[in-house]
């Protein structure tokens, strides 16, 4: 993969960047649910090469899963988001943390790092685990229409796999009494 971001990324973050200064919550929304049914069919026929960060958000014995306003909007996922062209993906994941729920981490770790061809993208994922102080967030309204705290064990039925499989690895590699 090449460091240069490709068109239609540039082209995304050049809309994104425009509408988040000017258009109302509404409309991001409605943005990000049209570039996302868009962007899919494209994924599908380019198959980009591309690189991804999901994030297992840990409080003590509870986790934070988000529901996104665009994607899978009827499961609950771990946040996270692309990691650009020539990023580090804890750069990436400190990034997406920061712009989608408005939190810092005390600490990460990376738990995984698995292929994926969800959505059709060719995507190498970096799943972390972050420590946080306190649960208080400050999700996006544009990206998050819900974000929530569950005990580690006992996470939402419509919970992905991913977010059941890494939540389970955080409190079997890095539980509370881990530090």
């Amino acid at each position: 993969m090449s460091d240069r971001e490709p068109l239609s990324y540039r082209l995304v973050e050049a809309v994104e960047s425009r509408l988040r200064r000017h258009a109302p919550v509404v409309a991001l929304r409605v943005a990000y649910r049209v570039g996302y049914v868009v962007l899919r069919p494209w994924w599908y026929l380019t198959r980009p090469q591309t690189q991804g960060v999901k994030v297992v958000v840990r409080c003590g014995d509870e986790v934070l899963l988000v529901r996104h306003s665009y994607a899978r909007r009827g499961q609950w996922d771990l946040p996270g988001g692309f990691v650009h062209p020539g990023e580090d993906p804890e750069v990436a994941l400190r990034r997406e943390l920061s712009e989608e729920l408005g939190v810092t981490p005390l600490a990460t770790r990376r738990i995984a790092c698995t292929p994926s061809r969800l959505d059709g993208k060719r995507e190498v994922l970096f799943t972390y685990l972050a420590e946080v102080a306190d649960t208080t967030i400050d999700p996006s309204p544009a990206e998050i229409d819900q974000a929530r705290w569950y005990p580690v064990d006992a996470l939402p039925v419509p919970a992905t796999r991913l977010a059941r499989q890494m939540s389970a690895r955080s409190a079997w590699e890095h539980g509370p009494d881990d530090d």
